[in-house]
């Protein structure tokens, strides 16, 4: 959600407007205030409320303050889908300044440094010392969460950067190092946005120490409201220790993926794919290390009206307590929009436990929805809407793992009642859940 609003307020303050690289500096200013204006007033008439503003030759400043948040809620649910009101209720008290400068260089039209002035109030109501409070005062002091940004004179593209962390205190220390974007401008859109983190990590002395290195993430199109866009990340690490206990430690080594959006009408597909090379972790004196693990997923004809119903339906009910009966009118149109969910992998090569080897696990996930389901039986039974849905899972699990899994009393006493086959030297599962009712390898499981 902080990405999305993030992203708002870039577009909010550096895009639109045509720019014609025939105008004098003076008339490129000129031409650039005339859009800060324009941007700013559309501020305003979103819930946003424009603060404090100084305006100079070359220069200006001014605060956006985020109290109207049930307006900004109603603003962002326009421009980004996904956010809804408790969202943005979170926001409320925080207040970000912009500093503006036109004509930075002669490569840039503006240049932008945005930061916090004041955080939101729920993070202050969490403070129960003046030492916390202090820190939080010298975040916002020394400008610790600053964003610069530049837009070029073509207004096709952009760069920037936040500002290196390095924060301490009596809690522990955060830091984060070269963190850097740029992307393009088409249509007075951000069409990509490439963003990369060199390290970030905190630390509890004599506790606990987590860091990550080189993260890059790619995205196209980051805030259309129709959900078309791609997204590819990598990241070389992921560390965990325990310096408390030298029992324990974590380390997620290059994880990479990808997730691509499409939306045509009110139905949206998406598919994601995620691997992980390896997992190494120490517990109780024990070394694991796990070894090439896949996970893909496809989603298709998603009715996102339905998916927008069902999130106010949530966000006006933060119990979330309402019933099926409630939700049955939001299911049906999820149904009959023919919406299917599945798995074409998720495995895991092989497991490495104090030098031994074995091999691991694979399965998948198909399922498919009865778009002439009666839906009459679940006037009298909700519970009867499971049928709706008729799955197929392939499990494939080596014999080594399983042995393994077969030491626990729970799964021992599971696989006797549903009973594996044996395939090219594995223990194999087929299970099939059709209309209410369960088969493990072709056979009824009562």
């Amino acid at each position: 959600m902080m990405k999305k609003i993030g992203l708002a307020l870039i577009a909010l303050v550096v895009i639109g407007g045509i720019y014609y690289t025939t105008l004098g500096s003076t008339q490129i200013v000129e031409e650039m205030k005339k859009e800060v204006n324009r941007e700013i007033t559309e501020a305003k008439e979103s819930g946003f409320i424009i603060e404090d503003r100084e305006i100079k030759e070359n220069r200006e400043r001014f605060v956006i303050n985020f109290n109207d948040t049930k307006k900004i809620a109603n603003y962002l649910k326009d421009e980004n889908r996904g956010i809804n009101q408790s969202d943005v209720e979170l926001l409320k008290g925080l207040k970000v300044g912009v500093e503006i400068e036109y004509m930075p260089t002669a490569k840039d039209a503006i240049a932008c440094d945005i930061y916090p002035v004041t955080l939101p109030k729920i993070i202050y109501e969490g403070l129960e010392d003046n030492s916390s409070i202090k820190s939080i005062d010298k975040i916002i002091k020394d400008k610790l969460l600053l964003v610069h940004i530049n837009v070029n004179k073509l207004l096709s593209g952009f760069d920037g950067y936040m500002k290196d962390i390095d924060m301490s205190d009596e809690s522990g220390n955060f830091k984060m190092k070269n963190f850097v974007f740029d992307g393009e401008i088409e249509d007075e859109k951000i069409k990509n946005l490439n963003q990369k983190i060199q390290d970030m990590s905190y630390e509890v002395p004599k506790q606990i120490k987590m860091g990550i290195s080189n993260l890059k993430v790619f995205i196209s199109n980051p805030v259309d409201k129709d959900y078309n866009n791609n997204t590819k990340y990598t990241l070389e690490s992921l560390k965990v220790k325990n310096e408390s206990n030298e029992n324990f430690s974590l380390a997620i080594n290059s994880i990479s993926g990808s997730s691509q959006d499409t939306q045509k009408g009110k139905l949206a597909n998406g598919t994601a794919k995620l691997n992980i090379a390896s997992i190494d972790y120490t517990a109780n004196n024990e070394k694991t290390l796990l070894n090439n693990i896949d996970f893909n997923i496809n989603m298709n004809n998603i009715d996102m009206d339905a998916l927008m119903e069902l999130e106010k339906m949530s966000s006006d009910n933060a119990e979330n307590n309402f019933s099926i009966e409630q939700m049955m009118p939001i299911i049906k149109k999820i149904v009959t929009a023919d919406i299917a969910l599945d798995i074409p992998n998720i495995s895991l090569e092989s497991i490495t436990q104090n030098g031994k080897k074995i091999n691991g696990f694979k399965l998948n996930v198909s399922t498919k929805v009865d778009k002439n389901f009666d839906w009459k039986l679940t006037q009298n039974d909700p519970l009867a809407i499971t049928n709706i849905v008729d799955a197929k899972m392939n499990i494939e699990v080596s014999k080594e793992l399983m042995n393994i899994i077969s030491s626990n009393p729970q799964a021992m006493m599971l696989m006797m009642v549903m009973q594996p086959v044996d395939k090219n030297g594995a223990k194999v599962y087929d299970l099939e859940f059709s209309k209410g009712s369960l088969k493990v390898n072709g056979k009824p499981f009562i």
